[in-house]
């Protein structure tokens, strides 16, 4: 609706909405209005205001189509949503936001208008990523139910975007009617208690960054990156905590960097072991002798985990130093992130509850925690074992 605002001079503002800029703003635009002559009865002036502003909507639209939200197409809005989304989500994640749109949303959305997309039209794209596109990848492999869900994530982030900033008025991408295909129960590999025994015998043998590194993961189940991204500042020897507050990530082609955790969930304090605790301090005199050494080439940056001055450590370091570490030692292999799976696995399987688990891992929905819930078959087996024990079977 036109706002009208009279003059001094018997000249009349008229402005008028131009649609919702990237931020979500109005865009106001306002113009003179003159009457046809002085001392107008009121019905005539009304009149003549009313075809003035009728006026000046068309040549706004004729102006500026594309900030007229039922003008508003997929592949424009895309643009905004974008820069929205920089600020929001983590570097890795709007590379690939940024990649599904330009592959697989714009060639079949583009040139649809905002408010032409469908709750089908979701349901159909959900529908080629799990027909069409594996013929179309030429090597005949089922794009998985959770990469699915990836792609489809994108495109509802959009169109729920397009309704919170009223460019469509049906939030299409929060319908409950999409079907996913059915996700299988993703089975995690995790070490048995036996082996971690076997780990934490063999990193006795080992430098102390090495241990101090392995130790940590084990026993927080923190991500590489957040583990990576501690300082000293973070670790609380009096109460046995360990804050996790940024993540460490390195860009193809670049320098490691820091980021926020992945989510608000993951941003968290976990309580340590006293064993890790002893290491930690092991370490940090390790550390502070080292330090001395390099003098000025040492990086004051306070990271627990650094490259030989100081600076942050690549996030790919861990992995290596642990795929090393297992073939010195002829301990079977798993990938670094597998520790993080077994120390949620031992917890569990030790009496620890999901909720408590979820919350050291920085989980923002306790479902995902479930995957965890397979790996405890050992101590399943275990119950049983137990039930034999206390009610034995007479067969004589």
């Amino acid at each position: 609706m036109a706002s009208i605002t009279p003059k001094p001079n018997g000249t009349y503002q008229i402005r008028i909405s131009c649609g919702l800029d990237s931020s979500g703003k109005q865009i106001m635009k306002s113009k003179t209005f003159r009457p046809s002559k002085p001392n107008l009865s009121y019905q005539r002036l009304n009149k003549e205001i009313e075809n003035f502003i009728a006026a000046f909507e068309e040549e706004t639209k004729s102006e500026s189509p594309t900030l007229r939200p039922d003008k508003m197409r997929f592949a424009e809005f895309c643009t905004k949503y974008l820069e929205l989304k920089k600020t929001v989500l983590s570097p890795n994640s709007y590379v690939f936001y940024e990649m599904i749109i330009n592959t697989e949303l714009i060639p079949k959305f583009g040139r649809m208008k905002l408010r032409e997309i469908k709750t089908y039209h979701v349901q159909e794209f959900i529908q080629y990523l799990t027909t069409e596109k594996k013929c179309r990848n030429g090597n005949g492999d089922c794009i998985s139910p959770t990469t699915v869900r990836r792609y489809a994530t994108v495109l509802r982030s959009i169109l729920s975007l397009a309704y919170q900033l009223e460019y469509t008025d049906v939030d299409v991408g929060a319908s409950k009617r999409i079907i996913f295909p059915k996700t299988d129960t993703c089975e995690v590999e995790v070490y048995t208690e036996e082996e971690v025994q076997q780990i934490l015998t063999a990193l006795d043998s080992e430098p102390i960054n090495i241990r101090a590194l392995v130790e940590m993961a084990i026993f927080t189940g923190m991500r590489r990156g957040e583990i990576v991204g501690l300082k000293w500042d973070d670790i609380d020897f009096t109460n046995r905590t360990v804050s996790v507050k940024r993540s460490i990530y390195k860009p193809k082609d670049g320098k490691a960097l820091e980021k926020d955790p992945k989510s608000k969930s993951s941003i968290r304090t976990i309580s340590i072991p006293e064993h890790l605790i002893s290491t930690l301090l092991d370490y940090k005199l390790h550390q502070d002798r080292h330090i001395s050494f390099m003098g000025d080439a040492w990086n004051k940056l306070d990271y627990v985990f650094t490259e030989e001055d100081g600076m942050v450590m690549n996030p790919q370091t861990p992995t290596r130093q642990f795929s090393n570490f297992l073939k010195r030692h002829n301990i079977r292999h798993l990938k670094f992130h597998g520790l993080r799976h077994t120390s949620a696995t031992m917890l569990l399987a030790n009496g620890c509850d999901i909720k408590t688990v979820s919350s050291r891992l920085g989980h923002a929905d306790i479902e995902t925690t479930g995957i965890y819930v397979h790996a405890l078959q050992s101590t399943d087996r275990k119950a049983a074992q137990t039930f034999d024990a206390m009610f034995p079977r007479n067969n004589t």
